[in-house]
């Protein structure tokens, strides 16, 4: 595969003799056998589809992407199938236990222009939060900065001195209801922040408190949407704004 992709000396199928003595590393892509997995009984529904994208609602406990524990019952794989297009990549991170909108590329040729957008923070990512206890916030919008760092070997990112700087919009929307725009994008930033200042939010299964990995566990969802996703098209200039109907 990496020679049929112009990134190995040899081509695509070609035989190699034994004790050949290779100048340096040589890529070497293959497709490993993908065993059978218990179906996650969830499915994500499609918001809008062209010839460049597709957004989706993705349902809570189903992963967008393969983590290696999962391959069949994701988002990208379940809409490669569906759409019958191998090159289907999501363009942004949503979290397995998040709900919500999550765009697609489904065109190589234009994805770069999609990935600059979010590299570049040119697009507004807007979440709805459900938390334990009466969040301390206004309803104003308000910036909170942190600095964040995920440690080897550990589930958990901590808050501590010297960790990656992260920032993240807020405010209070209602009764222990929360909504969050994240500016910056660190692993689990904002359940993180939330139960940094003491509002959790409902059904987390690390924050505060670590219970450890349950794949099948479907019975308390996180009560974490991401509701509203507004970009410009780097292609056609239109403005959109695709919002999930699921709510935590």
């Amino acid at each position: 595969m990496a020679g049929a992709a112009g990134d190995s000396p040899f081509r695509f199928g070609e035989i190699i003799p034994a004790g050949t003595v290779l100048d340096g590393a040589v890529p070497a892509w293959f497709t490993p056998a993908v065993p059978q997995e218990p179906v996650i009984p969830f499915t994500h529904d499609v918001l809008e589809r062209t010839n460049r994208y597709v957004v989706v609602d993705k349902p809570h406990f189903l992963p967008a992407t393969t983590n290696g524990r999962v391959i069949r019952e994701t988002v990208q794989t379940r809409l490669r199938v569906e759409l019958d297009n191998p090159d289907i990549v999501p363009l942004h991170r949503l979290d397995r236990l998040t709900a919500g909108v999550l765009l697609c590329s489904t065109d190589r040729n234009t994805r770069s222009a999609y990935q600059s957008l979010f590299q570049h923070r040119q697009v507004t990512k807007t979440y709805l939060a459900r938390v334990v206890g009466e969040p301390p916030l206004g309803e104003d919008w308000i910036t909170v900065e942190l600095p964040m760092r995920k440690i080897s070997g550990e589930r958990v990112v901590r808050v501590m001195d010297g960790g990656i700087p992260t920032r993240t919009q807020v405010r209070r929307t209602g009764d222990r209801t929360v909504e969050l725009r994240p500016v910056t994008g660190h692993t689990h930033q904002l359940r993180v922040l939330l139960a940094h200042l003491g509002c959790p939010i409902v059904g987390d299964d690390t924050y505060p408190v670590d219970r450890g990995l349950d794949l099948r566990d479907f019975t308390e969802p996180l009560g974490l949407v991401a509701t509203r996703l507004q970009v410009t098209d780097p292609i056609d200039g239109r403005s959109s704004d695709w919002r999930s109907t699921r709510r935590p």
